[in-house]
């Protein structure tokens, strides 16, 4: 299972899509680009820490087989959570993160310590733009499962992965 600094990037990087909202807002409105391009550069690390996080996790995490005997496809559960916590952003005329930085680092705070409290960083955009898709499945022991992986499955049968956190496994190919 992850440690708690993994975590920690995994709940991180779920903010990319927060980070590069707030830079396209402020580019629209015509700010000078040493006022946006750090929320871009920031988005940028994060997406490049993920994908560093998920390939580690592939190559060193303790690797199980499971057998699957259910699964349904959950991709559509990303495109929810990435609504739900952008909603605001977008709805607000008045509102610069720039300019009031302590309201931009408390929604900040607010919506990490969510994700992580949760687990949530499993439905993290950033890892759909990295091309991994999600699977709700059902073990033969009747243990329900998320599987995250390249590959969407196709089948029942056996799989290898490694588990990332309780009830959460990343596939492997």
């Amino acid at each position: 299972m992850l440690n708690s600094f993994a975590r920690l990037i995994l709940a991180s990087t779920a903010l990319c899509p927060i980070l590069g909202a707030v830079a396209v807002i402020q580019i629209t409105k015509g700010k000078p680009i040493n006022s946006w391009c750090w929320w871009l550069i920031a988005a940028v690390l994060l997406i490049f820490l993920c994908w560093i996080l998920l390939c580690i996790i592939a190559r060193k995490g303790q690797k199980v087989t499971l057998k699957i005997v259910e699964f349904e496809n959950n991709d559509k559960e990303v495109l929810v959570f990435l609504l739900t916590y952008m909603l605001p952003f977008i709805s607000t005329e008045n509102f610069s993160f720039g300019e009031k930085w302590p309201i931009s680092l408390y929604v900040f705070a607010i919506i990490l310590m969510v994700v992580w409290h949760t687990n949530a960083f499993h439905f993290n955009p950033v890892m759909g733009l990295l091309g991994y898709h999600f699977d709700n499945i059902k073990t033969e022991s009747g243990r329900p499962i998320l599987l995250i992986g390249r590959k969407q499955l196709r089948g029942i049968g056996e799989i290898n992965a490694v588990e990332i956190a309780e009830n959460i496994y990343i596939h492997l190919p």
